[in-house]
């Protein structure tokens, strides 16, 4: 009898085990797994990193387009102050030839090469202009690669509302910049054809003068015309 008890024992514990390794087995059906809180986690940091920089390289474009901006200003003051002195210069000269004067007249010799030299200053300047124009537009690319990499920055998993509002703020920027960019690159390149197109004329004025200067009265090579260009000077921004 004791016997029969026992094993009638083992085998209830037998069917009890084999019950609960079939539940472990299959689970329920629509239960789900535990959740991973460092997948979330990876991806809101991502983002996060990927913001700063963003927010990093929004702010060097912003100071590079305001440094480029202060340096036109600087060569349009340098090349209005340059004219005008060139201007003072030949005026005087001719003034001087149209009243006669002895040939070679070692003052207006002077006032002609310190003429020359203002010429020379602003070709050097519009140098400048040059370089910062091909500088403008290759912040021009870079504003767009930037604009391209915060818009593609909104696709990435585990971001956070504030993590979007971030993103639309560096874009609304970047925008701005691009804008400022485009103007820029206008101011430059009307800039650079107003100097090119003096240039061109009182290079032809300076020969004449040149000429005049030798004779010791007005008078030009082939019966051309001095004119004495006055510019109006362009307002800074």
């Amino acid at each position: 009898m004791a016997l029969r008890v026992q094993r009638s024992a083992l085998l209830l514990a037998a069917v009890v085990l084999s019950g609960c390794n079939e539940a472990g087995i299959f689970a329920p059906a629509g239960s789900q797994p535990p959740s991973n809180p460092a997948i979330s986690q990876t991806g809101t940091q991502t983002v996060r990193q990927r913001i700063q920089q963003l927010r990093a390289d929004q702010a060097a474009l912003a100071n590079g387009i305001s440094r480029q901006q202060e340096q036109l200003n600087a060569t349009r003051s340098q090349l209005s102050s340059d004219s005008a002195a060139y201007s003072s210069l030949t005026s005087g000269i001719t003034s001087r030839l149209q009243g006669g004067t002895t040939p070679g007249n070692p003052e207006l010799v002077n006032q002609w090469n310190a003429a020359q030299a203002k010429l020379d200053a602003m070709t050097l300047g519009v140098g400048t202009l040059n370089s910062l124009a091909s500088q403008v537009t290759t912040q021009a690319s870079v504003a767009g690669y930037l604009l391209e990499n915060v818009r593609a920055t909104f696709a990435v998993g585990g971001a956070v509302d504030e993590d979007h509002r971030n993103l639309r703020a560096i874009e609304s920027e970047t925008t701005r910049s691009m804008q400022q960019i485009d103007r820029l690159i206008g101011d430059l390149n009307a800039q650079i054809g107003r100097e090119n197109g003096f240039l061109a004329r009182e290079r032809t004025n300076l020969a004449a003068l040149s000429y005049g200067v030798n004779l010791g009265r007005l008078g030009t090579p082939g019966g051309q015309r001095v004119t004495v260009t006055q510019r109006r000077p362009v307002p800074l921004q």
